[in-house]
């Protein structure tokens, strides 16, 4: 007789569902964000016609650069957004069955960055409607950017931990 293994769920994973169900969800929200831009575009002043800025203001501010404006080529914005995508792509891959939080965090910074690469296609700019501070201006895709980065690195500093969220059936 062989033996039979009495764990399960060996090597630290959890039972549970995997959170790339999720991902349909994120989808949509940058979806929303694009409709969100479109709008802004049409109806919103621009930022220079802010008087007097409160902690949020809602108006348009025109990326042309990368992260918090710095000046870059086009071209080099779209290289770099591809190879480091394709990259992210990889990692999401080589998780999928193990550690599905890596997937989920990945793919979502894929997803929010393909909000605003559409932007840079399709408008030259990554379009950012809500102003904090008076100072730094984002948008839907830059929360769930940053959202991923943060569920990635805190997710890879997990190694035998909850690797799926436990949710009830």
């Amino acid at each position: 007789m062989y033996p039979v293994q009495k764990n399960s769920n060996a090597g630290g994973v959890i039972a549970g569902r995997s959170p790339l169900f999720l991902l349909p969800v994120i989808a949509l929200i940058v979806l929303l964000d694009e409709w969100v831009k479109w709008q802004a575009l049409h109806n919103l002043p621009n930022e220079s016609a802010i008087i007097k800025p409160e902690a949020v203001v809602f108006a348009i501010h025109k990326n042309w650069g990368i992260a918090f404006d710095i000046p870059f080529k086009m071209p080099l914005i779209i290289l770099i957004s591809i190879v480091i995508g394709a990259a992210l792509l990889w990692v999401a891959a080589r998780n999928a069955l193990s550690r599905p939080i890596i997937t989920f965090a990945a793919l979502m910074i894929v997803i929010g960055a393909a909000g605003n690469l559409y932007d840079r296609l399709a408008y030259g700019f990554t379009v950012d409607y809500i102003i904090l501070l008076g100072r730094s201006a984002i948008n839907i895709s830059d929360i769930v950017i940053v959202s991923g980065v943060i569920t990635l690195l805190s997710a890879s500093r997990v190694r035998n931990g909850i690797d799926k969220c436990e949710l009830p059936e």
